[in-house]
């Protein structure tokens, strides 16, 4: 175990990175459509952590991570039945955050690779009504420990938002996003 143990108990972490997130916003109650483009920024993502071991070479973890920055808001053109431009605005996410529980695996010493997987949440910013939207976050990645308190990373990660239908006056429609993109960041070990 005492390879194993620079990656027991809690963790701070800090990163930055590039991601996007990708509307979708369907089944309007008009019977029209929007084109949505990406929205997307350099995050500044902060996590806090508690890691135990599993067996001599697994570890498992619960992760808290929130982005403290804002999407750059990205198009989003709304169109009738019949294709004509009912109108256009912009839409930008914020207060992206996830809940994960994390299965490590030791590869050498102070060495590991990662999965992750949680429940995620974001609102959006910009647009005329805003609305949160709730799904799934899931994720990979590779640590190494720098010394024995504190290490790098680098991380994927990827969020589908499901399905909430969202109600503007008496329009309604399906709002749902896909979020993609890569990390990398420094950690504290206690």
């Amino acid at each position: 175990m005492a390879q194993s143990n620079l990656f027991l108990g809690w963790h701070i972490q800090a990163a930055t990175g590039y991601q996007t997130v990708t509307p979708s916003l369907t089944n309007y109650s008009n019977s029209g459509y929007t084109n949505s483009q990406a929205s997307a920024g350099i995050p500044l993502v902060l996590g806090v952590g508690f890691t135990f071991a599993m067996t001599e070479r697994q570890v498992l973890g619960l992760t808290y991570e929130r982005d403290l920055r804002s999407t750059r808001p990205a198009g989003q053109d709304f169109y009738d039945a019949n294709n004509a431009l009912i109108s256009s605005t912009t839409m930008g996410f914020k207060n992206a955050s996830q809940w994960s529980l994390v299965l490590g695996q030791l590869i050498r010493n102070g060495s590991m690779v990662y999965t992750k997987l949680g429940y995620a949440s974001l609102d959006t910013t910009h647009a005329a009504n805003n609305f949160s939207l709730d799904g799934y976050g899931a994720g990979v990645g590779f640590k190494t420990f720098l010394n024995p308190f504190q290490y790098v990373y680098t991380e994927y990660n990827y969020t589908k938002m499901t399905d909430r239908k969202v109600s503007i006056g008496s329009d309604s429609f399906k709002a749902s996003a896909v979020g993609k993109g890569g990390l990398v960041g420094i950690g504290w070990q206690f």
